[in-house]
């Protein structure tokens, strides 16, 4: 799926792939979807929560990539499946088992603490 989005940073708006996480039962049209972007600049993220897809120059017959790229599971995030353009292609299982462990690791741990109360006075 192509998706717009910003990047990390909230800047450089555009549309860029990403990996749709959402069970396919849970996906409804008028609803919304949890997606993962794909960058294709590396090292940005920790290599722990990203997962380099497979690519072909001609297009890969999954993916259809056409260029390195990597799924950021930190960069995850809801869009309306409105939004969603062009297919594009598909995660093949063995790299979409790997982004769901990830997204869910990332998402099941725990909240960072409130910082302490300043002190009285």
């Amino acid at each position: 799926m192509y998706v717009p989005t910003l990047d990390p940073q909230g800047r450089n708006p555009k549309t860029r792939p990403a990996v749709v996480v959402t069970p396919d039962d849970r996906i409804a049209a008028g609803g919304v979807v949890r997606v993962v972007a794909v960058t294709g600049t590396f090292g940005q993220a920790p290599r722990e929560v990203t997962v380099e897809l497979p690519w072909d120059r001609a297009g890969h017959p999954r993916t259809k990539l056409r260029q390195p790229g990597e799924a950021v599971c930190s960069w995850a995030f809801d869009v309306a499946v409105d939004e969603l353009t062009d297919t594009g292609g598909f995660v093949p299982d063995r790299w979409l088992s790997r982004i769901l462990l990830i997204v869910a690791e990332l998402e099941a741990a725990p909240p960072e603490p409130p910082p302490p109360p300043p002190p009285p006075g």
